[in-house]
């Protein structure tokens, strides 16, 4: 690789670290070919990327950024997974290491924050954004139901009574 590639990666790599919100570093130990393209189409589905870096180029690339102390993950054979967001990556990436031994976590960046691969762990297990927004939606409605049912009961109530009253005769 001559000196213009590589100076063009590290300056994609740069922007990538900058303009990330959220990225986690792995470790690709002898994947094959297939299996990161099926990793990668899963991300790109979530709306990610994943690339495989070469570590001299990504500890340049980090060093003007806001995560340069992460300059001492970068060993062995990385990859990263970019996004601007946290979705549903870490569940990705966790379901893939449960399957394929061959990637691990190695750590990652959230928020403008280093994290470790336990604190990716426990994202994976959250629950995902579609389940937590038809859960507050679901709790919406019932409260809402609920405080429908409170405010109509006593109208219920009155008309109950006035029913009542004109059913045996008596003047209300």
């Amino acid at each position: 690789m001559d000196r213009i590639a590589k100076e063009k990666i590290v300056s994609d790599l740069t922007k990538k670290f900058d303009e990330s919100n959220f990225f986690i570093l792995t470790h690709n130990n002898w994947l094959s070919v297939h299996e990161i393209t099926n990793l990668r189409n899963q991300l790109r589905e979530a709306g990610s990327t994943f690339k495989v870096v070469k570590n001299s180029l990504a500890k340049i690339a980090v060093n003007d950024t806001k995560v340069k102390d992460l300059s001492e993950y970068f060993n062995g054979p990385l990859a990263i997974v970019f996004s601007e967001e946290l979705t549903s990556q870490p569940k990705i990436i966790s379901d893939f290491t449960k399957d394929n031994e061959n990637l691990s976590v190695v750590g990652g960046f959230m928020d403008g924050e280093i994290i470790d691969k336990e604190t990716i762990s426990k994202l994976a297990s959250l629950p995902s954004l579609d389940t937590l927004r038809s859960k507050i939606i679901g709790s919406l409605t019932s409260s809402a139901s609920k405080i429908a049912g409170i405010v109509n009961k006593p109208g219920e109530q009155i008309a109950q009574v006035l029913s009542a009253k004109s059913q045996s005769g008596e003047a209300a």
